[in-house]
């Protein structure tokens, strides 16, 4: 008698109905025998695609981390990174890729070296990390883990030691503008189109960071310089990478990730009566040398950031401003700010004439640690001779 159709011997429909229960012309040890049989196959089959998953994940998984500082620079930078490999897989692997994002400074690399160690990552991108001797450790240590480097900065001490930097990084990419905008400079070479957000955020880092751009919403500014700061003083990673993802996101009318005082973080910078009427008691000392302010502090209790006087004293004069300080190890250095490269192009020059043996800082904000034997006098006659080569 011929098999019903769908139960011919040997047929996936046969096969199927065995394993269900149903109805089957043959002896009991018949129907178990098939049974086993079409099971193992069925397990094979799951072995093989949970296999594929397996891999699939592999692939898909963190081969990328980001390290960048705490700031706005940083977080901005770190977005363009994560929106070109994770919305766009174009950089620096030609696909998507998670990628891990650690939160750091130069002198905290070395507390982070373990935990780039079990990321088991390919490729590890450095972004607004000034160079120093913590920094030269952590990417030898990156080098010897085989693992491809990427670093991009703006800083003044990675452009005077770029030379050292390229014998230990793979890529290297170093300006004298903010480092957003290196990265920005980076997506256009290679084609890629950032959302308005990013873009947003990338002219008010910027903005912030001295470069100059057209008109910006002045209540904007001031939103990222809180959010800037909220980071810097709290360093609440959770809160950081939630704003990096929020930045690299092409999901458009998303509020940000968590909520800033706005007017806790501008008043000091606006009203800071300490700051500023300690600013205002400098300046009647300030020594003109064009259109630098040269103030000799010295002798001055600093209760306050050196940064925030530096600053406070620039917008009194609305000049290039230069304190001289000494630090907590009694030796003396210079603190210089500008709007433009001017504290920049003094600190380099500075240092490529022997009177500082250290310069850290960026084109707005530098600071040259002094020779213990220089002559003031030497400092300022120098200074000029810089103006007026810059002239």
């Amino acid at each position: 008698m011929a098999p019903r159709p769908g139960f011919e011997p040997g047929s996936r429909a046969r096969q199927a109905r065995i394993i269900a229960g149903l109805y089957y012309r043959g002896s009991s040890l018949e129907v178990l025998l098939q049974g086993l049989k079409s099971l193992n196959w069925i397990i094979y089959k799951i072995i093989i695609v949970f296999k594929y998953v397996v891999l699939l994940v592999l692939e898909l998984g963190c081969r990328v981390a980001v390290v960048a500082d705490w700031d706005i620079d940083g977080v901005v930078s770190a977005a363009q990174i994560v929106y070109s490999q994770e919305v766009v897989g174009r950089y620096p692997l030609d696909c998507r890729h998670e990628v891990c994002l650690i939160p750091s400074t130069s002198k905290t690399l070395s507390h982070i070296l373990a935990e780039v160690n079990k990321l088991n990552i390919s490729h590890i991108v450095l972004l607004d990390i000034a160079y120093s001797k913590d920094a030269e450790f952590f990417l030898k240590r990156i080098r010897e883990l085989s693992i491809y480097s990427i670093y991009i900065d703006h800083h003044i001490s990675s452009i005077i030691h770029s030379h050292a930097v390229e014998k230990l990084v793979d890529e290297f990419i170093v300006g004298k503008i903010p480092t957003a905008y290196l990265v920005f400079q980076l997506m256009n070479s290679l084609k890629i189109a950032l959302t308005t957000r990013i873009r947003a955020f990338i002219e008010a880092a910027s903005t912030i960071e001295g470069r100059r751009h057209g008109v910006i919403n002045k209540k904007f500014i001031q939103l990222v310089i809180a959010l800037s700061r909220t980071l810097a003083y709290t360093k609440d990673r959770e809160r950081w990478e939630k704003l990096v993802r929020w930045l690299s996101s092409p999901l458009p009318h998303t509020s940000i990730p968590f909520v800033v005082d706005i007017n806790k973080f501008m008043e000091p910078q606006l009203n800071g009566r300490d700051v500023n009427i300690f600013a205002k008691e400098l300046a009647l000392r300030a020594e003109k040398i064009f259109n630098i302010r040269f103030i000799d502090a010295r002798r001055e209790k600093i209760v306050c950031r050196p940064s925030a006087i530096a600053s406070a004293l620039y917008r009194i004069f609305r000049n290039p401003v230069i304190l001289l300080l000494t630090n907590k190890g009694g030796r003396n250095y210079i603190l210089i700010k500008s709007r433009d490269l001017t504290a920049y192009t003094i600190a380099l020059e500075l240092y490529r004439s022997g009177l500082a043996v250290d310069i850290m800082g960026h084109q707005t904000l530098s600071y040259s640690l002094l020779r213990e034997d220089i002559d003031i006098n030497n400092i300022k006659s120098i200074i000029r001779n810089i103006i007026l080569k810059k002239l």
